[in-house]
C-alpha cells in the first residue's frame, strides 16, 4: 500500500504541469522518489530500527553515488540522476553500466532516457542469464555449525524450469549464496561472539549450482528445496539488473537479524510489495521468509510457482536400499558386511540376475559415497573403486527412485507454538501450565523436511497456573538434541547422538518453588529399528546448589522414540543424575509422552512425568503459529 501512494504521488507531480527544468518540481519530485519502497529496496535501506532512522546495510563506499548516500536516500537519488544524465566518457564506465537496475527502474519512473554506453560486464552478465527464472533455494538445518541451525538460503537463477527428471535442477545453473567471510583463525568463542554482536562481513557470491549441492547435499548431507517464484517480466528483469548490482558488495551481518534470509528478503522486496520478513523481531530465520513467499502475491497472482526436492546423499542411499526388496538387502549386507569388508564373492549375490546384481551394487556405492563424505576411514576408496568395476560388467541402467513424498518447508507444522495443559501432581495437586516457544521444534514434532529426529528449542518457557499465582516451572534458553537415526542398515561410521541445553526448571516435582539453574551436556549411541529409536547418552550436568547437593554432577539418560504412523509418536525417557554427595545430590526423572497430530498447527499431548518425590498426569493441546 504505501508503494502504491508514494507511485501515485510521484505520477501526480509528473502530469501536474512542471517541467522537469523547474527547480521547485525537481526537488518535490526527487523527493517523492526518494521515499519510495523500491528506491530504498534498490539502496538496502532496511526498515528504520526502534533506536534511529534506517540506513543502507551496504558497507562498500563504491556502491554509493553521493558521499552521504549510505545514509541519506535522497541525496543518492539527486547523485544518481544527474550521472545517469551525463554524456558517457569514452574509458570510465557510465552510472548505467555499474547500476542498471537503477537506470531501469528511474527511467520507468520519469519516463527518460539514458545515454547509451557500453557495458561489457553488465551484457555478459545479460547473455548469460537471459531468461532465467529466479528462486529461492532452501538447505535444510544442519547442527554442526551454530549459524546452519534454522537451515540456510540462497537465490537460484535457473536457465530452465521445464522438466528436468531425477537431476531435478540443472547443475550448471547459478546459485547465490549470502555468506560470512569468516577467517579461519576465529574459534568458536570468537564466532559465537561476532555473529550475534557483530564483526562480519558479508557478500552475495555467486557460483554454479554443483558447488552447492556438492557442499549441502553430498557432504552435509542437507536436503535442498528449490522454491521457483512466478514474477512478471519486468519485475524479472528488474530483479535480474539488481542482483548484478549487489553481487560482491559487502553487507553488515548478525547471526539472528542480518542474514541470508533478511538479506535475501529485502533483495526480493525490490518487486514483491510486501514486507517478507518481520521489520524489527529480534530474530529472522529462514524458515520464515519461505513461509512468506508460500503466502505473497506479485500482480495480484501467488509469487510461488512451484517446489523442487533436490534429495541428499544420505537420503538418495534410503530410497536406494529401501527399493531393494528383503532378499536383495541381505545380500547387500553379504557383499558389504564392515566397514573395511566388501565381499564380491558372496554366493546369495552370484544367485541374482544380472539386473538385480545391478540395483545391488548401485545401493552399495551410493552408500560408499555417503560414507567417504561423512568420515575419513581408509579402505572407503579402494571398496568404492571395486564397486565400480564391479558395475562396469554389469547391464547399463538403473533402476529410478522410488520418492518418498517430502512435504515442503511452507506446508510443515509452524515453528513457534503456545500450549495450554491441565496437569495433576500427586503432591502438589491440580494446575493449568502454559508452554510458549517460539523456535524451532522437539523430538515430538521434528520432521523429515527440517531435521529428523533431532530437536532445536529456543527460549522455551513454561508456567504454570492455580490459586496461588502464577510460577515458573521452566524457562530452558536453548535445547538442541540429535539422534542421528540411521534407515539403512549396512556398514557404518561411528555416529556420536548428543544433547545439550540449558536453563532454569524445578528441582523437584513435589515442590512448586524450587528453582535451579541447569546446563547439560551428553553425548552417547542411538539404534534405529523398524519404527523405533532408542537412545542412550551419559555426560555432566553443572547446576546451581539453590535445592541440590554438588554444582557438577554425571547424568545418564536413556529412551525411545516410536513412530507408530505419520500422526503419532511416542517418547520414553528415564535421566539419573548423581553429584556423589548422598541423597540431596541425586534425582532420578522419568517421562512417557504421546502425540497425535490434530492438523497441520494443532496437536494433543498425554503424558506420565515424575521423579524419586511426585509424579504427573498431563493433558494438553498445542496450537502452532
Amino acid at each position: 500500500m504505501r508503494r502504491l501512494v508514494v507511485t501515485l504521488s510521484v505520477l501526480v507531480y509528473l502530469y501536474s504541469g512542471y517541467s522537469l527544468a523547474d527547480e521547485a518540481y525537481s526537488m518535490v519530485d526527487e523527493a517523492a522518489l526518494a521515499e519510495h519502497p523500491q528506491w530504498l529496496s534498490l539502496l538496502h535501506f532496511d526498515r528504520g530500527s526502534l533506536f534511529g532512522r534506517s540506513r543502507s546495510a551496504v558497507l562498500d563506499d563504491g556502491f554509493f553515488l553521493a558521499p552521504t548516500g549510505k545514509n541519506d536516500p535522497l541525496a543518492e537519488l539527486t547523485a544518481t540522476l544527474a550521472r545517469l544524465r551525463a554524456p558517457v566518457v569514452e574509458g570510465e564506465p557510465h552510472a548505467s553500466c555499474r547500476f542498471p537496475a537503477r537506470a531501469l527502474w528511474l527511467s520507468h519512473m520519469i519516463d527518460e532516457q539514458w545515454s547509451e554506453a557500453e557495458c561489457p560486464e553488465w551484457e555478459a552478465w545479460q547473455q548469460e542469464h537471459a531468461g532465467a527464472e529466479v528462486g529461492l533455494m532452501f538447505a535444510s538445518g544442519y547442527l554442526g555449525n551454530p549459524a546452519s541451525f534454522f537451515g540456510h538460503l540462497m537465490l537460484h537463477l535457473a536457465q530452465d524450469s521445464a522438466d528436468q527428471g531425477m537431476t531435478f535442477i540443472r547443475l550448471l545453473d547459478t546459485s547465490l549464496n549470502f555468506g560470512a567471510d569468516v577467517p579461519a583463525s576465529d574459534g568458536l568463542l570468537t564466532y559465537m561472539a561476532k555473529g550475534l554482536l557483530g564483526g562480519y562481513e558479508a557478500e552475495y557470491s555467486r557460483a554454479p549450482f554443483y558447488h552447492n549441492t556438492s557442499l549441502y547435499s553430498e557432504r552435509e548431507m542437507r536436503d535442498l528445496w528449490h522454491y521457483r517464484l512466478a514474477l512478471p517480466e519486468e519485475e524479472r528483469k528488474l530483479l535480474l539488473a539488481h542482483i548484478f548490482e549487489v553481487t560482491g558488495q559487502r553487507f553488515e551481518y548478525l547471526f539472528l537479524t542480518q542474514n541470508c534470509a533478511s538479506r535475501i528478503a529485502r533483495t526480493l522486496e525490490l518487486v514483491v510489495n510486501d514486507d517478507l520478513t518481520p521489520g524489527h523481531a529480534p530474530w529472522v530465520a529462514p524458515e520464515t521468509l519461505v513461509r512468506a513467499i508460500g503466502k505473497a502475491e506479485v500482480a495480484g497472482r501467488p509469487l510461488l510457482a512451484g517446489t523442487r526436492h533436490v534429495p541428499s546423499r544420505r537420503l538418495q542411499t534410503e530410497w536406494r536400499y529401501q527399493a531393494l526388496s528383503i532378499d536383495e538387502q541381505a545380500v547387500a549386507r553379504a557383499v558389504w558386511p564392515k566397514v573395511g569388508t566388501l565381499n564380491l564373492q558372496a554366493e546369495s549375490y552370484h544367485d541374482l540376475a544380472p539386473e538385480r546384481q545391478a540395483a545391488v551394487v548401485d545401493t552399495l556405492l551410493s552408500h560408499a559415497a555417503f560414507l567417504m563424505q561423512t568420515g575419513d576411514e581408509s579402505g572407503l576408496a579402494e571398496i568404492n573403486r571395486q564397486l565400480l568395476q564391479a558395475r562396469l560388467q554389469l547391464p547399463a541402467g538403473t533402476d529410478s527412485l522410488k520418492i518418498d513424498n517430502q512435504v515442503p518447508l511452507h506446508e510443515v507444522t509452524s515453528p513457534a507454538l503456545i500450549r495450554l495443559t491441565a496437569v495433576h501432581n500427586n503432591e502438589i495437586g491440580n494446575v493449568f501450565s502454559l508452554t510458549l516457544r517460539f523456535l524451532q521444534y522437539d523430538l515430538m514434532d521434528s520432521n523429515s523436511t527440517r531435521m529428523p529426529n533431532a530437536a532445536l528449542e529456543i527460549g522455551r518457557t513454561e508456567l504454570d497456573f492455580d490459586h496461588g499465582g502464577v510460577r515458573l516451572r521452566q524457562l530452558e534458553l536453548f535445547h538442541v538434541t540429535n539422534l542421528h537415526a540411521r534407515n539403512v542398515h549396512l556398514p557404518a561410521l561411528s555416529n556420536v547422538v548428543w544433547h545439550t541445553s540449558a536453563g532454569i526448571e524445578r528441582s523437584r516435582f513435589d515442590c512448586a518453588d524450587c528453582l535451579d539453574s541447569y546446563a547439560v551436556l551428553l553425548a552417547g549411541k542411538s539404534y534405529q529399528f523398524s519404527h523405533y529409536l532408542p537412545f542412550f547418552m551419559g555426560g555432566l550436568q553443572l547446576r546451581s546448589e539453590n535445592h541440590k547437593d554438588g554444582y557438577l554432577a554425571p547424568l545418564v539418560q536413556l529412551g525411545m522414540l516410536g513412530n507408530w504412523t505419520s500422526n503419532q509418536r511416542s517418547l520414553l525417557q528415564l535421566v539419573h543424575t548423581d553429584s556423589l554427595k548422598g541423597d540431596a545430590g541425586r534425582r532420578t526423572r522419568w517421562l512417557l509422552q504421546h502425540r497425535v497430530a490434530l492438523g497441520d498447527n494443532l496437536d494433543l499431548r498425554i503424558g506420565l512425568e515424575g521423579d524419586d518425590h511426585a509424579c504427573e498426569m498431563r493433558f494438553g493441546f498445542s496450537r502452532y503459529f
